[in-house]
């Protein structure tokens, strides 16, 4: 439904006067009845195909002649990892049981991980520059594996559960 149709605010409780405040509310059409168990598998294959492609990338590094982006590449995905982690940890604490976000604490932890991570990268760009971009591809191939994960995921659920049970292609 559109901003503005007569569903809308029934739906959500509220008048059509502002953004969505809850989780639920913009969540209602393709991802509003995703099943929890869908969310795990995608981290669970993000995770197996991120340490697959970064053992990978950091055999390449080696064999092409830089080896100190190999740990770099390692250490960018356990950063990914625990940030992802924290990330899921930080949504339970800060959304209540109705879906509201409590904005400002929500919004300072997420600075605060990223900020970390960021500044490991860039530490080690300017001291050790092979391991400094090895941590950049580390953290890029981590988002990437979620992306097509969760993109081939929705895919899925979309075909089957929305499309009447039978895949269309």
């Amino acid at each position: 439904m559109q901003k503005g149709d007569a569903g809308s605010s029934a739906r959500t409780g509220a008048a059509d006067s502002g953004p969505p405040t809850r989780l639920t509310d913009r969540s209602t059409g393709i991802l509003g009845s995703l099943p929890v168990l869908g969310v795990e598998r995608i981290v669970r294959r993000t995770l197996v195909a991120a340490a697959g492609a970064g053992l990978v990338a950091a055999a390449v590094a080696i064999v092409a002649g830089y080896p100190l982006a190999a740990p770099g590449i390692l250490l960018g995905l356990a950063l990914a990892v625990l940030n992802h982690r924290v990330f899921q940890a930080s949504a339970m604490r800060y959304i209540d049981p109705e879906g509201t976000v409590r904005r400002k604490p929500f919004t300072g932890s997420v600075l605060a991980r990223l900020g970390v991570c960021t500044a490991i990268a860039v530490v080690l760009v300017v001291w050790v520059r092979a391991m400094g971009f090895g941590v950049i591809a580390g953290l890029a191939l981590f988002q990437a594996a979620m992306l097509v994960n969760a993109m081939v995921a929705l895919v899925h659920y979309q075909r089957t559960e929305i499309g009447g049970g039978v895949p269309r292609g």
